[in-house]
């Protein structure tokens, strides 16, 4: 299988597999203790695979390579504003920009490095980029992120359409 479609493959993959997780339980159950745990293991999921689609990103093409011009676009923003092609729904249009990468990158430093705080983020603005970004999913309570099942859809998309924007597919 061409690594192109591997990434394709297992990105799915992974996601429906936390999907599934965090819609059933990692053991079939929501009930008892689970259920108490089950926001922490739901935010938790979703920080493993921010942190593993941002890895990847950042080992193919370098640290935030949304924020430098591809081959064929000056900018993400342009990119995203006309791809994929009608009649389906642009990367921009389901919320992904060069803003929504630049707060992945803050959320995923906070969920890696400070236990969610985004105040203990190098980037001093870095609340405020999460806060204006209004990425589905993302919640704040003070300075501190949580991460709700709807974002993992999120994480892949965004990963999709900067591996489209540097030429991957």
């Amino acid at each position: 299988m061409a690594d192109r479609i591997k990434l394709l493959v297992h990105l799915r993959r992974l996601s429906g597999l936390l999907e599934s997780a965090f819609r059933n339980g990692p053991d079939g159950t929501l009930e008892g203790k689970f259920a108490a745990e089950h926001p922490v293991f739901v935010h938790h999921g979703n920080a493993f695979y921010l942190a593993g689609c941002m890895a990847f990103l950042e080992g193919e093409d370098g640290s935030f390579s949304w924020s430098s011009p591809s081959a064929s676009y000056p900018d993400f923003d342009s990119f995203v504003a006309c791809y994929p092609a009608p009649p389906q729904a642009s990367f921009s249009a389901r919320g992904i920009s060069k803003a929504a990468m630049d707060a992945l990158a803050c959320i995923r430093n906070a969920a890696v490095h400070h236990d969610g705080d985004l105040a203990k983020n190098r980037n001093q603005q870095s609340v405020s980029i999460v806060s204006e970004a209004n990425i589905p999913g993302v919640s704040l309570v003070g300075t501190v992120v949580h991460l709700e099942a709807q974002f993992l859809s999120f994480v892949r998309l965004a990963t999709l359409a900067v591996r489209n924007y540097r030429g991957e597919f």
